[in-house]
């Protein structure tokens, strides 16, 4: 029979591990640059026909009222605002708080009737930051407006 014997201790040295994996993370800290906000994205919005006329959307019977918001932009910023639609028509909007003042008045479904389907069509300049954009979908949301849809904006500034 063989004798067995005695099995090798074999120590772990934690203490340089754990130096090591400290110094990879903090190099890691001080050497990450995040990307840019998503408001910095460089998305534009498609470019309208000028031989192709718009093409109205279809609207059932008066289940829906259509309505149109055009945003106006200068070096990606939003410079001026509109809507129009069957109840209301403001030009020469300021700011997007005059904007939501506007919405507000807009009848939505439960306050005339219940068929009653409010569609907002926002046609954006072709320079217009996507961050901009979506803030005036954003306050569309919050004045209970739930189908926005979105266009390039049809014309030369109305300003």
């Amino acid at each position: 029979m063989r004798k067995r014997s005695p099995g090798v201790d074999v120590a772990l040295p934690i203490t340089p591990m754990l130096d090591m994996s400290f110094q990879l993370l903090a190099f890691f800290i001080l050497t990450f640059h995040p990307i840019p906000i998503e408001g910095q994205l460089a998305a534009q919005m498609p470019m309208s026909q000028a031989n192709d006329p718009a093409k109205p959307v279809p609207i059932d019977d008066d289940t829906k009222d259509q309505y149109t918001i055009a945003v106006y932009s200068a070096d990606g910023v939003i410079s001026g605002l509109s809507l129009r639609g069957p109840t209301m028509v403001r030009d020469n909007i300021s700011t997007l708080r005059e904007l939501r003042d506007a919405l507000d008045i807009i009848p939505r479904p439960g306050k005339i009737g219940p068929k009653l389907d409010v569609v907002v069509t926002i046609e954006a300049s072709n320079d217009l930051t996507y961050a901009r954009l979506v803030e005036v979908i954003d306050l569309c949301k919050k004045a209970g407006i739930e189908s926005i849809n979105l266009s390039p904006l049809r014309g030369g500034p109305a300003l």
